[in-house]
């Protein structure tokens, strides 16, 4: 098995999307991506408390009742409980009209030059935009939005230093050259509109610090297509499992109210003082998070690993392969998320032998066997394939490891000196994590290899559905059974 080289942007026209991480080469047709859950937590730089003060004192006057909303910025800078909240109670609303979209954009002095670009685009531009007029209607919540691109994307070199031979310093430098794409195709817009776009406001910092600001401010349900900046809710804060407590939902304003709101609703009950926080991405690694938002989870310290496996084309039976792919709701390239603490991901296995059939195993992948072969794939096939699936992972992950600047040991005595909270310690901790992931899965392979011997194969399993192997896996006592006159 081959390993593909790739490296995939899912940064979309049509929406904010994350991009994908950069895939490197581990071993033939395995790629793998870096997802470090970080064991300190790294927060954007909190507003001023004036600052947080006064976007509250704008809020209100904008039609928010303060009065009844159960949040207020902490210190830190993310948003907390002002009063016990019940499970299911809306503990704050955000009207459509504060939302920042695509068409906040086009009502804007920018608006015919924003109408065909992705909503993204169009609300990072106005990001702009109103950030260098001094009396902006949005200004009460722009001054409490961080100066500085706090994702590893607006690092310095120094920063990324401690990134060196990870996986994240490459989907960083993909996010980068993404940007710096995007970038210059707006500059052919911002040189015909120089007053509408002026080269000292439009930079390239700018805009950087936009773009990011865009991603790590939106959530679903408002994102996508339908993208938005929504003030006061964007600094809920990040957790993971049962340290979520909130989530986000858009709703109509009333039974006479006009328009939509963003609703703040509790999932559980809540004290005074408690954290508001939502997990970014409950499908993503807290790596992804901390690339997309600049912040990940204190409580969460398990590091991880994403492999893509994928069905090369030069595959003598490509086409029977990528049939049984489909047909069980797969594709050519599959990701699975392998983490220091847990054992091999659901349809890792099947997924790894199905493409490692070869010889005399590649019976199974004729038509006869379509509607059953992925199921016989959730078992082992025979030895040869399962020491291949084995081999595979085992050696992509010695060459990997083998790779790394600095040892486990390194690593931990760097991550002790970090200061907490801080990009170094960030950075080490994603070096870290992916080695703990890469390391609990060698073993775990490399231990199944050693149980090869002891495995019950497709054959075994066949013989005994015959009735020709008994359940211990020994011949059938045939002369009984034709002494019975059965035969």
């Amino acid at each position: 098995m081959m390993l593909a080289k790739k490296q995939a942007m899912g940064l979309s026209r049509q929406g904010l999307d994350t991009p994908s991480l950069h895939r490197s080469s581990l071993h033939p047709h395995i790629v793998l991506r870096q997802v470090r859950l970080n064991s300190r937590q790294i927060r954007v730089q909190a507003a001023p408390t004036s600052l947080n003060s006064d976007m509250m004192s704008w809020l209100s006057t904008q039609g928010v009742d303060m009065d009844r909303t159960g949040v207020e910025v902490s210190p830190s800078g993310g948003l907390v409980t002002s009063r016990p909240v019940a499970k299911g109670e809306t503990a704050a609303s955000i009207p459509e009209s504060l939302w920042i979209t695509k068409a906040t954009a086009e009502l804007s002095p920018l608006g015919p030059f924003v109408t065909d670009l992705s909503p993204w685009l169009a609300v990072a531009l106005l990001l702009i935009y109103e950030r260098s007029i001094p009396n902006s209607q949005w200004k009460a919540y722009i001054d409490t939005l961080p100066i500085e691109v706090t994702s590893p994307v607006g690092w310095t070199d120094e920063d990324l230093e401690e990134l060196r031979g990870t996986q994240l310093l490459s989907s960083i430098e993909g996010y980068r050259a993404f940007f710096q794409q995007e970038y210059q195709n707006l500059k052919t817009i911002f040189a015909a509109h120089p007053k509408i776009f002026p080269e000292a406001t439009f930079t390239w910092d700018a805009f950087l610090w936009a773009a990011c600001t865009v991603r790590a401010r939106s959530h679903a349900p408002l994102d996508g297509e339908d993208v938005a900046l929504v003030p006061l809710a964007d600094l809920t804060q990040h957790a993971r499992g049962g340290a979520a407590s909130i989530n986000w939902a858009v709703k109509n304003a009333g039974l006479f109210g006009r328009g939509r709101v963003l609703a703040i609703e509790a999932e559980r009950a809540l004290t005074a003082g408690a954290p508001v926080a939502m997990d970014y991405g409950p499908t993503r690694t807290e790596g992804q998070i901390l690339l997309d938002y600049g912040v990940t989870d204190v409580s969460t310290a398990d590091g991880s690993f994403a492999l893509t496996i994928t069905l090369p084309e030069e595959d003598r039976f490509f086409d029977d392969k990528i049939d049984i792919l489909e047909l069980n709701g797969l594709q050519q390239a599959n990701e699975f998320v392998v983490r220091a603490a847990g054992g091999a991901p659901e349809s890792l296995l099947p997924t790894l032998r199905l493409v490692n059939i070869q010889g005399g195993d590649a019976f199974l992948l004729e038509a006869i066997f379509r509607n059953e072969v992925w199921e016989h794939m959730q078992q082992p096939v025979s030895e040869e394939n399962e020491d291949a699936v084995c081999r595979s992972i085992v050696d992509g992950c010695i060459a990997v490891l083998g790779a790394y600047p600095t040892s486990i040991e390194e690593d931990l005595t760097a991550l002790g000196a970090a200061a907490p909270g801080s990009r170094a310690a960030a950075a080490v901790a994603v070096r870290l994590g992916e080695k703990e992931a890469l390391e609990a899965t060698l073993k775990l392979f490399e231990s199944r290899m050693e149980k090869l011997k002891d495995l019950e194969y497709y054959g075994e399993r066949r013989l005994k559905r015959l009735g020709l192997l008994d359940k211990e896996g020994k011949p059938t006592d045939w002369d009984s059974f034709f002494e019975d006159g059965i035969a």
